[in-house]
């Protein structure tokens, strides 16, 4: 059973994983801008389905359980590997940008050290979150919740989905992002694997995707 989250520490959680956490993440579509500009997107369904594939079998499953293993692995190690593997340069520019704001704007709260260079978004935020005694089930939801509000802020202005409608999308995905953080809690790096390759191919192309709003 998961530890029970104490005030303080859920607050932490509310404040590091809210879209208002300046680390820039309003700046980034992880691809999916590239996918709805070639109409591989153009419905609530299909955003669903997009979410829930990369957090259960791609990039989002992948950062989870990284994360997740901040809570007994080496943070360089780990950091390494998840640089490693980033699918595409604007991935790894999307990981490295929102990892190094995070640590900047965490250091209010915490004087945890982060390692030197390169820091993946994954790993800053599980280090961080290990620091300050967060429970990892906890932390695991809220940033799975926070990746998926990502994307959905994303539709809701490219497809475009309107606001009741990126709010029935969260609310579909609240049982995927409760398994995956349930699955991701358990796994080992052997489990890491992504099989999303339109998504990896949707991040590539963004690229040389002109015009575009989103840096990845």
């Amino acid at each position: 059973m998961p530890t029970e989250i104490v005030a303080s520490q859920l607050l932490l959680l509310l404040n590091w994983m809210s879209p208002a956490f300046p680390i820039g993440s309003f700046a980034y579509s992880h691809g999916l801008e590239t996918a709805i500009v070639e109409n591989e997107i153009t419905k609530q369904n299909e955003v669903e389905t997009w979410i829930a594939d990369l957090m259960t079998q791609g990039s989002g499953w992948n950062d989870a359980v990284l994360f997740a293993q901040c809570w007994n692995g080496d943070a360089a190690e780990l950091n390494e590997l998840a640089l490693g593997m980033a699918s595409s340069s604007e991935r790894y520019l999307e990981t490295t940008q929102l990892g190094r704001s995070f640590a900047i704007a965490a250091s209010v709260f915490t004087n945890v050290k982060f390692v030197d260079g390169d820091l993946a978004y994954a790993i800053a935020a599980g280090v961080a979150c290990k620091s300050m005694g967060v429970d990892r089930h906890s932390a695991l939801l809220a940033f799975l919740q926070g990746f998926a509000a990502a994307q959905v802020s994303v539709a809701v202005r490219l497809v475009p989905l309107g606001q009741t409608a990126g709010l029935h999308v969260l609310k579909n995905l609240m049982l995927i992002i409760s398994g995956t953080a349930n699955r991701a809690a358990k796994a080992s790096l052997d489990d890491l694997g992504s099989c999303t390759l339109l998504a990896d191919i949707a991040a590539m192309n963004h690229e040389h995707l002109q015009p575009r709003i989103f840096r990845t």
